[in-house]
């Protein structure tokens, strides 16, 4: 289920994006959701860190413009995927500066083609990203896994830290790793502490500094198993990023 927010103060734009959603869904069998904003600040107001997977923008909307209100995302999202819908292409340069996935064109009228190629790019990138579901907890999200940082009980609570905000759970240790990849980025460096190997800044015999400036312990029996396990990660991320021709 792809999660999908529309923000645009004009309903026949809406509609149109909505028909050319359902259009592209049945061609590729794919199952949406979709959530309507009229205005940056009713966005805003309810947008919650991991809320959507993708948002369709209008740029020229009455208050708070497209380029502001997703500037205010990112500060609060840094990950969901973004494609402007504007009657100016002239915005390009300023989209880059929130890094919008993507720019679509109403005049004279949006373009199924286009809509297509979009969202073909957009869907790439987001099976691209492996998540961590889960909308079956009371946060009901879906987050990314390379956004999660660390994870750590504390007073019989879960808490998840990510790039951009943290949640609490009642939740073990043991159920939440259950719910991780299995590519070996996460790594249990201390009882009921899960670190994001991708994520550290600093690694210590004792600790681990992330990315975010938390300190986080080491025990003493994972310490030559952590070094090992960032060691092969570090590998892994190397040569996914030059691979091998």
């Amino acid at each position: 289920m792809i999660q999908i927010a529309v923000v645009d103060d004009r309903q026949a734009d809406v509609e149109q994006i909505q028909a050319l959603l359902r259009v592209y869904i049945q061609k590729n069998g794919l199952e949406i959701q979709i959530s309507v904003f009229n205005s940056g600040e009713s966005f805003l107001e309810q947008l919650r860190p991991g809320q959507f997977d993708l948002i369709f923008m209008d740029i020229v909307m009455q208050g708070i413009d497209g380029l502001e209100t997703a500037r205010r995302l990112r500060a609060m999202d840094a990950k969901v995927l973004l494609v402007f819908v504007t009657t100016e292409s002239d915005y390009a340069i300023e989209g880059y500066e929130v890094e919008a996935a993507g720019f679509l064109v109403k005049a004279p009228q949006l373009d199924q083609n286009r809509f297509d190629r979009v969202m073909n790019h957009v869907c790439k990138k987001l099976y691209d990203c492996v998540m961590v579901d889960l909308t079956d907890t009371p946060i009901r999200l879906k987050l990314p896994a390379d956004s999660i940082y660390y994870a750590e009980i504390s007073d019989h609570k879960l808490t998840i830290r990510t790039d951009s905000t943290s949640y609490q759970l009642r939740m073990t240790i043991g159920q939440f790793k259950t719910r991780l990849p299995k590519d070996n980025r996460f790594f249990e460096c201390y009882k009921g502490i899960v670190i994001n190997l991708d994520a550290v800044d600093i690694l210590n015999r004792q600790n681990v500094v992330m990315k975010d400036g938390a300190t986080l312990p080491v025990s003493r029996r994972q310490c030559e198993k952590l070094a090992d396990a960032y060691a092969a990660r570090s590998f892994t991320r190397l040569r996914k990023s030059h691979p091998l021709k």
